[in-house]
Formats: structure tokens, C-alpha cells, sequence
């Protein structure tokens, strides 16, 4: 019984430290997704296994539209929004992987307006993801890590990409 007695004691004394507890802030997911970095959302894969969309917020460029793994999605001067056209084909898609699609397939989006994202057919019979028309590209020297500008401005042509399918530009 004293044995039970005490190891009651000690439960109960490791209940509390007399010190009242600290408000905690709000975590950063009640304040919305839209502009969370890709390490805020864990610096992982961001849910399911398709497509996706998301507007984060990057270190140099401000809100930019990435994928599932983080990586920064650019679009490509040489191409046409209206109508959707890629011209990035062969060795370019190597060095600016277009971002895919299966025929049916929805992407998730997170802070990019549904109306605004498309598909267009490539010229290998392939499914490429359009914002605001304009064909979407990772570039393949991109970490995912969010904190330089990889593939911005390369060339001239190449721009990541904001979530209303403008150029992201360096906040003022």
C-alpha cells in the first residue's frame, strides 16, 4: 500500500510545475496556407500523390506557384498564353520539365484560382498544366528548397511563375 501511496505522489507531482502554463500563438496554418514557404508546410511532399498547385511564399520572389515537391514553377516567354502553346520541346523539356498531367486527372490547388488553370497537348501526346494559359515548367537545377531564384530570368524568357500566372517579380 505504501508503495501505491507513493507512486500516487509522484504522478500527481509530475502533473504540473506550479508554474502556470504560457499562451501559445496561433499555429502558422490558422493564418492561412497562402503564402507558407515550402519549409512551414514541413519541406515535404505537401498531400497527395497527383499534381498540385500550391501559392507559397519564397524567400527572394515573394508568392510563387510550386509543386508537390516545392519546386518553383516557371513559364516560358517563347510559349503562348492565348492560345495555349508550348515551344519547349526535346532538350529544353530536359533542362525545364514540363509539368504533367494524366488524361481526367484534377490538380489540387492551394491559392491559385481553378478558372485560371488548364491543360494543353503537347506535341509527344503528353498533358501539360496551364496557368492563365501559359504552359507550367519546373526547372531542373531547383532544389525545392524555396531560398534562390534557380531559373529566374534565365535566358531572358524564363520566370517563375505567381498564382494569377504572371511573372513573380522581387517584392518591393
Amino acid at each position: 500500500m505504501l508503495v501505491l501511496a507513493g507512486l500516487a505522489a509522484l504522478a500527481l507531482s509530475a502533473c504540473g510545475s506550479g508554474v502556470p502554463a504560457q499562451p501559445q500563438a496561433a499555429p502558422a496554418a490558422d493564418q492561412g496556407m497562402q503564402g507558407m514557404g515550402h519549409s512551414s508546410m514541413g519541406g515535404m511532399h505537401h498531400g497527395s500523390d497527383g499534381v498540385q498547385l500550391w501559392a507559397v511564399q519564397s524567400g527572394p520572389l515573394g508568392v510563387v506557384v510550386t509543386n508537390a515537391d516545392g519546386h518553383v514553377l516557371h513559364r516560358f516567354d517563347g510559349d503562348s498564353a492565348t492560345p495555349s502553346a508550348t515551344a519547349c520541346t526535346d532538350a529544353c523539356a530536359t533542362q525545364w520539365p514540363p509539368l504533367l498531367v494524366e488524361a481526367g486527372e484534377q490538380p489540387e490547388l492551394l491559392g491559385v484560382d481553378a478558372d485560371k488553370v488548364g491543360v494543353l497537348q503537347r506535341p509527344d501526346g503528353t498533358r501539360q498544366i496551364t496557368l492563365a494559359g501559359w504552359p507550367l515548367y519546373m526547372y531542373a537545377q531547383d532544389d525545392g528548397s524555396l531560398t534562390t531564384t534557380a531559373g529566374q530570368g534565365t535566358d531572358g524568357k524564363w520566370f517563375a511563375v505567381a498564382p494569377d500566372g504572371s511573372k513573380a517579380v522581387t517584392p518591393a
